[in-house]
């Protein structure tokens, strides 16, 4: 239950709404106590005494006691359902934006559905266990009022009802316990299975082609039969509990008929105190039955409580120093100094190693070397995605630590072959790369970047509607997009990740000539699958097995008759089996 206790800061701004149900609890109390004063003046005045006057009355009292419980139970209730939404709220609001800000390591570690279970479903399982709040406050103080009322009525048969705690906290004891620890799995069950809902909406058209959808199924199917034994289990002991406890009722009100009948012909009790000591006893109930339900919901939220806040804890590995430095402007060079690499959730495997390099202002490097050696891992050290093992990238004499995340990242554009792109709006998209930019911004970024033809061809040309990822586009058309970004951004430093590759030879010559247009007056650092695209690169550089390991000009790698040189044989040979 710790983990509910995490919650107070919260709370503490709704603390007035709070103060009020709470205050609110109090009358309501007396007024759910009413009826059993009721029902003594039915059966002593109406029935016993034959007082025709209280017939009049009675009917007015019962109307009166239950608009005033309207009135008052409503803004009981009413006041703690707005704390419930908002703390809801901003608890949601704080996991998204604390998940968005961790570096990106969590991410390669963490599944996407585990992260979306923990931010849109777990925050919804801890309202339960804060309507528990009045219900904490309203049901004792309700048990109180009804208990020192049967006190009054009946010493001897009130003290009866103590029997019930022992085994009444027995069964709440074993109940919370074994619940916690079925609903912790339970939600981690569910993490899997919507892990599974992403990866299978996300690649469908690879699961079609595959033909995986009966393997994906099966997955599915596993996962929740997994999910429904769990659900199953919870549910027998919810079940299991609450016929226990109203065993245990049913146990006590005949003990108290034996005991009340007997001194009802004995002369020692009215039969109007019977009704009434009754009715408390059977509206005593309904506070331990509640506070057994409080037991369950509590037991829920405190298991949600633990992973929101065990998200909340998670640190990014990439901290900014003290009084971080604003990179406003490039002004000289990016330098590698003996840089070295390993991925932090593999510390023990290599990734780059002794890397060193210089890249000028206004120039271009390419790295090329063939998949695993390291290329992309290389580039994404620049805006600190990941942080080096050890060595320096130094720009313009500065360790780039020393500069504020924020303004290193605005310095950067990035086109890769990977284009994320939004369910969104055509122009929304490019909008990404400049959120202040105007809609005329926005079109010259689109025609420098070689996509005003097609986007104009569209029906809705700029607002059109581009689906999930930018399925509605070819792929040429979403990298022209990403191009777009770049052109709006206008940042001094341009990364490009094989952004022509998986693209048809007319794509790639669209594309190409918006990337060589993009570069004019850039530092550019290029990963290149497709050999022929970075001829005119300043230097080229082939890294291989995490090392830098050949560089030069095209013309003097290969006269070298190297790595690059091989790799350039090797891709020219099919193309020439191709025009045969």
């Amino acid at each position: 239950m710790k983990a509910l206790f995490r919650l107070k800061p919260y709370l503490k701004p709704y603390r007035n709404l709070i103060l009020g149900s709470v205050l609110l609890a109090v009358p309501l109390a007396g007024l759910r106590a009413a009826p059993a004063y009721l029902l003594k003046m039915v059966g002593d005045d109406l029935l016993v005494r034959k007082d025709l006057s209280k017939l009049s009355l009675l009917p007015g009292l019962i109307i009166g006691v239950y608009l005033l419980n309207f009135v008052i139970r409503f803004f009981h209730y009413f006041f703690l359902r707005v704390v419930i939404a908002r703390v809801n709220q901003d608890i949601r609001n704080q996991l998204f934006q604390h998940v968005l800000g961790l570096s990106a390591d969590y991410f390669t570690q963490k599944s996407t559905g585990s992260l979306i279970s923990r931010v849109g479903i777990d925050p919804f399982l801890v309202d339960p266990g804060l309507q528990c709040i009045n219900i904490l406050v309203r049901e004792p103080i309700t048990f109180i009022a009804l208990f020192i009322y049967s006190l009054h009525l009946n010493w001897r048969l009130t003290l009866l009802t103590l029997l019930i705690f022992p085994p009444l906290a027995w069964v709440f004891s074993t109940t919370g316990k074994n619940l916690k620890r079925y609903i912790g799995r339970l939600t981690e069950e569910n993490e899997r299975i919507y892990s599974t809902l992403q990866e299978s909406f996300v690649g469908v058209r690879t699961l079609k082609n595959f033909k995986l959808e009966a393997y994906v199924q099966s997955k599915f199917s596993q996962q929740n039969s997994n999910y429904l034994k769990l659900a199953l289990k919870i549910a027998s002991l919810e079940e299991a509990a609450h016929p226990t406890v109203e065993m245990l009722f049913a146990i006590l009100m005949a003990i108290i008929i034996s005991f009340g009948g007997k001194q009802i012909v004995q002369g020692q009790m009215t039969p109007g105190d019977l009704l009434a000591f009754f009715a408390a006893f059977a509206l005593m109930t309904n506070p331990l039955r509640n506070l057994n339900e409080v037991n369950i919901k509590l037991s829920q939220a405190s298991a949600a409580a633990a992973r929101i806040f065990e998200v909340l804890d998670w640190k990014s590995t990439l901290p900014e120093r003290e009084n971080a430095l604003n990179f406003s402007h490039f002004d000289s060079k990016i330098e590698f100094k003996n840089v070295a690499f390993s991925y932090p959730d593999a510390p023990n495997r290599p990734i780059l190693r002794e890397i060193s390099m210089e890249v000028a202002k206004g120039k271009s490097i390419a790295i090329v070397g063939q998949s695993g050696a390291g290329k992309s891992s290389l580039i994404h050290l620049i805006p600190r995605l990941f942080d080096i093992t050890s060595g320096q990238i130094l720009i313009d004499g500065h360790d780039l630590r020393d500069y504020s995340l924020e303004s290193l990242r605005q310095q950067i554009a990035v086109v890769s072959q990977d284009v994320f792109l939004f369910n969104d709006t055509i122009e929304e998209n490019i909008r990404c790369g400049k959120l202040e930019a105007t809609s005329e911004e926005i079109r010259e970024a689109a025609r420098r970047a070689h996509a005003l033809e097609f986007i104009e061809a569209i029906p809705e040309g700029f607002k059109s509607i581009i689906g999930d990822r930018g399925q509605k586009l070819s792929g040429g058309e979403r990298q022209r997009l990403s191009i777009a970004r770049a052109f709006l951004r206008a940042a001094p430093i341009l990364l490009l990740d094989e952004a022509t590759s998986s693209l048809d030879s007319r794509s790639e010559r669209a594309v190409q000539e918006a990337i060589e247009e993009l570069m004019i007056n850039r530092t550019s650092i290029i990963i290149a699958h497709r050999l022929s695209t970075i001829r005119n690169a300043n230097e080229i550089m082939v890294v291989k097995e995490g090392r830098i390991v050949e560089r030069g000009t095209h013309d003097a790698l290969m006269r070298q008759r190297g790595e690059y040189a091989q790799l350039h044989l090797a891709q020219d040979a099919p193309e020439e089996e191709s025009t045969r």
